[in-house]
């Protein structure tokens, strides 16, 4: 009520309502009557999509490196001076996260051998561990920990200290054309992570990068308060952040009755974090040609999801993999684990070649839009 009055109040006397994205109780109803009333609302916000969505027209987006940036459009904005502002490009490399519900879905293998498989391709690739839980990948891949990790280039984003390049050019080097960034040295350094840094890791890593893969971990849940308090830190951080910039997502699952209900229950549950990615499900185990026809039948019923690759276990040859710091599709190319691999991998390169030809067209279009305009 005394809110009511108090904006009631304000709306009598000023012409431009401004906002951020610590303002409290700000809702659409509130946005409409600000409208209706001739009030130019201004958000300047880290989530442009969010205050669109809520009815603002006018966003400022704040660069978190240099706040003060946004003085100089706010007021622009409010004496109605045109704008000009050039968007950010799109970074051009492919972010695929690969996640799972639960232990020993096979996450971290799938990892590992689609990195291997697209940086034999020709692709530059860079595997990142993301799991805040329990980070593995420099343990499997033979590689001591704290080698310019993942929190270290995050502080380097934040200090804004040396060219983030040189960080990503100093990564530790597993193959040709094939990087690593290790996760956190130690599981309770997660509070080091902000969801603003993580978010600019993601874009720059795909700025270096053609395929950049995320093993996001085991355990994830739903934050809407990232959107909100972005500055506080979140457990699930670079997970989520890792979904929501993902282009192609893969989920993995045991193909047994337990893995397939977690699947499915974890996927219908948690299925917005994947709603903006093409999704596949990578399903471990398969013993029979009936059991993979059960299987993916009762995937793709209960979550709509068409694109299943399946493989069998192979204990010995993952065993060995991990005993000599390696890969299984480099011990043995004919493995059927590494059969099956080789065959995402091309699926998800051939992605990366369209994504490639669609900025190839958009960048002709604008040109010739350039030309046509002149």
């Amino acid at each position: 009520m005394e809110l009511t009055f108090e904006l009631q109040f304000k709306f009598q006397i000023v012409k431009e309502f401004l906002v951020s994205d610590a303002t409290p109780r700000i809702n659409h109803d509130l946005i409409v009557e600000l409208t209706e009333r001739k009030i130019k609302l201004i958000a300047i916000t880290t989530d442009v999509d969010y205050w669109h969505d809520l009815g603002v027209i006018h966003c400022i987006e704040l660069d978190a490196k240099n706040p003060l940036s946004g003085i100089k459009q706010v007021s622009e904005l409010m004496r109605g001076e045109t704008q000009v502002i050039e968007p950010a490009p799109d970074p051009k490399g492919l972010l695929i996260a690969v996640a799972g519900f639960g232990g020993s879905c096979g996450r971290t293998t799938a990892v590992k051998e689609i990195g291997w498989q697209l940086s034999k391709s020709g692709a530059r690739t860079c595997i990142v561990d993301a799991d805040t839980y329990g980070p593995s990948l420099d343990q499997e891949l033979g590689y001591e920990p704290n080698q310019n990790g993942l929190l270290e280039i995050c502080r380097t984003i934040e200090k804004n200290s040396s060219p983030i390049q040189t960080h990503f050019d100093l990564l530790p080097t597993i193959s040709e054309n094939f990087s690593f960034v290790a996760g956190l040295p130690k599981i309770s350094r997660w509070t080091d992570l902000r969801v603003p840094t993580l978010r600019e890791f993601w874009r720059k890593s795909r700025d270096s990068f053609d395929v950049v893969i995320a093993d996001v971990g085991a355990v994830l849940e739903v934050d809407h308060s990232l959107m909100h308090e972005t500055s506080l830190p979140r457990r699930h951080a670079a997970s989520l952040t890792a979904l929501e910039s993902a282009q192609v997502s893969i989920i993995c699952a045991r193909a047994d009755k337990v893995g397939i209900a977690r699947l499915v229950r974890g996927y219908l549950e948690f299925h917005e974090l994947f709603a903006q990615s093409e999704v596949h499900v990578v399903l471990w185990g398969i013993t029979s040609d009936s059991q993979r026809k059960d299987v993916r039948a009762a995937v793709s019923r209960h979550t709509g999801i068409e694109s299943i690759f399946e493989t069998t276990f192979d204990h010995d040859g993952m065993r060995k993999a991990v005993s000599q710091s390696t890969f299984i599709s480099k011990l043995d190319s004919k493995n059927e684990i590494s059969k099956e691999f080789e065959a995402i991998s091309k699926k998800l390169h051939q992605n990366l070649e369209l994504q490639g030809q669609e900025k190839l067209r958009s960048q002709k279009s604008g040109r010739n839009l350039l030309k046509r305009a002149a």
